[in-house]
């Protein structure tokens, strides 16, 4: 079978779980829409919790290279964390949702070893979020902002399907202003004497 076939699988059904949730399609739509059959599908991705879990592991590479990316950028050109959350959001179409939170969607229908990759995934993308702010932040003496941040932004992404791209640019333009003077606040580079 031709490795293609797989490669065209996995961004598909990624499509399809940001548009919709990972519960919300079967083999039989993804081969209609590729047109190859399901045989096709079931030899890359021998179960769907397989091709969950080979999703979950795609999205876990793209996040750390995007970490990456942004450690870089705060250590050599003193970019802001905030340039992370820029970067995911930037994958995320108006009408999509990010793809952690679909799949958290459906956590409690899928079966134990994906949902214990959901949780491993979700956690990482907050310690990634919390790492970077450390290290643009040494001083950072409460990180509690760094989740509540974390989470308006989720809760944005969300919203923005329903609310439109008007109301998530406000949103989180207003949690950008909040995370930065938090920020300014915990590590004593908004003090004065």
């Amino acid at each position: 079978m031709p490795t293609d076939t797989k490669e065209k699988t996995l961004k598909l059904s990624l499509s399809m779980i940001q548009r919709r949730s990972f519960s919300s399609f079967s083999y039989d739509d993804i081969s209609r829409k590729l047109g190859v059959t399901k045989a096709a599908i079931h030899y890359h991705f021998e179960s769907k919790a397989d091709l969950g879990m080979a999703l979950c592991e795609r999205i876990k590479k793209a996040m750390q290279d995007r970490y990456e990316q942004s450690l870089n950028g705060i250590r050599t050109r003193r970019e802001h964390p905030w340039n992370f959350i820029e970067n995911i959001i930037s994958t995320i179409g108006p009408g999509d949702n990010c793809p952690i939170s679909s799949l958290q969607a459906d956590y409690e229908n899928l079966p134990a070893r994906l949902q214990e990759k959901i949780r491993e995934l979700s956690e990482l993308q907050l310690e990634l979020f919390r790492s970077l702010v450390r290290e643009y932040a040494p001083r950072l003496r409460n990180e509690d902002f760094v989740v509540t941040a974390f989470l308006g932004i989720k809760g944005a992404l969300l919203y923005r399907r329903i609310l439109g791209q008007k109301f998530f640019v406000t949103s989180l333009q207003s949690i950008r202003k909040q995370f930065d003077s938090s920020l300014k606040e915990q590590t004593g580079a908004g003090k004065r004497k």
